[in-house]
């Protein structure tokens, strides 16, 4: 993984307490030292002090009826707090933003009235978060989640594009590894919704859609693909998940991690 680029996501189970030591022991002993932080509870000044070593950090600020219910209100002052208390904090997470099966909503955007897919949060305090962020001292990124299947379920992909025309970046992902060859195909979808934002490739490390082991093969071809779009410049970087299974010896696993012993050090060019 080209050392700017890649990212481990971090979702464990916080309520047996293993969090912690999946996450940052995860990243750095998988040569990654960046981490998208995907849990919803306000973590405690405990955890946020272990991931210190982690070069960027980034935290989820959307929300998540599965797991803790946080709102955008509830959320939005503790993870700008969490930026002004870590240097490392790079930006934040829209996870799961986008109500895939809902029906378009009118919002009102700067030029005008347009359909749009439901969030987790109304598009109004999106707005209101793009805002906030503009007047932050520092850069910070806002990046927004989406699949295969999100793109493949709306009558309307194009009721997405309100959203993603105020965010900074977009990772995207495949839920089921048998989709994984039409990550091309649904790469262009996207890019055609969102012409000029850095894409992230999301690449999982267990099959969470089929509930299995990634297929060998298929982790190799979602290397391959991230390698191809990372060198040609079509993507930005990659996204990793999840920690909290880094360390297994799966087959897909360790060939992550050779991969990202091989091509970690890359900067483009090379």
């Amino acid at each position: 993984m080209p050392t700017n680029c890649g990212t481990i996501a971090g979702c464990g189970d916080t309520r047996r307490g293993r969090w912690t030591a999946r996450t940052t022991a995860g990243c750095l002993t998988s040569g990654i030292h960046n981490l998208n932080a995907i849990r919803w509870d306000k973590p405690d000044k405990s955890f946020r002090d272990s991931l210190k070593p982690l070069k960027r950090v980034t935290w989820p600020i959307s929300g998540n009826k599965t797991e803790k219910n946080y709102t955008y209100d509830a959320l939005a002052d503790w993870c700008f707090a969490a930026a002004d208390e870590m240097p490392n904090v790079t930006g934040f997470d829209l996870d799961d933003f986008f109500i895939a099966r809902g029906k378009s909503v009118t919002v009102q955007t700067a030029t005008g009235p347009m359909p749009s897919c439901p969030t987790r949060f109304p598009y109004e305090q999106l707005v209101e978060l793009r805002k906030r962020l503009s007047m932050y001292p520092r850069p910070l990124e806002l990046r927004v989640v989406t699949y295969d299947e999100l793109l493949d379920n709306r009558e309307n992909p194009g009721d997405l594009k309100p959203s993603l025309d105020l965010v900074d970046a977009i990772t995207y992902w495949t839920w089921k590894a048998k989709n994984i060859p039409g990550i091309p195909t649904h790469l262009a979808k996207l890019r055609k919704l969102a012409p000029g934002k850095p894409i992230y490739l999301g690449i999982y490390l267990w099959d969470f859609g089929s509930h299995k082991e990634m297929p060998l093969e298929m982790m190799e071809m979602q290397l391959k693909f991230a390698l191809d779009g990372w060198k040609d410049g079509t993507l930005e970087g990659f996204v990793f998940l999840c920690s909290s299974i880094c360390n297994r010896q799966y087959p897909a696993v360790l060939a992550a991690r050779k991969w990202i012993s091989e091509h970690g050090h890359l900067r483009r060019g090379q």
